[in-house]
């Protein structure tokens, strides 16, 4: 994960304030493409920003900088194409599909350099529970099983009780009525 260099402007030290972009930072990332991914809303495949990553990369770390110091992203980045991806039983069944964005790559670019920055504000100060797996590098779901499991397994031999409780969200929020989902939201800004 590249280095991101982060300002604070407050007393709280562990605060995140300022996101500076380097070049060197979104050659990177335009790198890391992958060259068979669909192109978003504006038909520029990957492929094209490898080619030419030497002309763009100054006047795109210009824009990012510009984008996160004003607090304001680009519209066209903000398009998408939406296509529905089957993902199991009947076909002629609308809820077996889950929807795709094919959105611009420039504007997920900065989403990626934005969410890496993030992530290295909270693994620095400390402020994401060790227990935490998801979106975590090198944890998964696989490693929060085994270290469940190893915890479970030192409690039987020690001769404590343990519970379980299983809980399936599944589709949990396709039961939620937006609405007042919303109005809880709004409650609580």
């Amino acid at each position: 994960m590249p280095e991101v260099t982060i300002r604070s402007n407050g007393s709280d030290e562990r605060s995140l304030r300022d996101i500076i972009i380097t070049p060197d930072m979104v050659k990177l990332k335009i790198g890391k493409l992958k060259q068979d991914k669909a192109p978003g809303d504006n038909d520029i495949i990957p492929k094209f920003f490898k080619e030419v990553v030497d002309e763009i990369v100054e006047p795109l770390t210009e824009i990012y900088n510009k984008s996160i110091s004003e607090g304001v992203v680009p519209q066209d980045w903000n398009i998408a194409n939406i296509t529905p991806i089957f993902k199991k039983r009947i076909k002629l069944d609308s809820g077996n599909y889950r929807p795709v964005s094919l959105a611009s790559h420039i504007g997920k670019l900065l989403e990626s350099l934005i969410r890496d920055a993030v992530i290295n504000h909270l693994s620095q100060n400390r402020l994401i529970n060790e227990s935490q797996h998801g979106f975590k590098h090198k944890k998964s779901c696989l490693t929060n099983l085994l270290e469940y499991l190893e915890y479970f397994v030192n409690q039987i031999d020690a001769g404590d009780p343990v519970d379980v409780i299983y809980l399936d969200f599944q589709k949990a929020f396709n039961n939620v009525p937006l609405q007042r989902l919303l109005q809880k939201l709004r409650a609580h800004e």
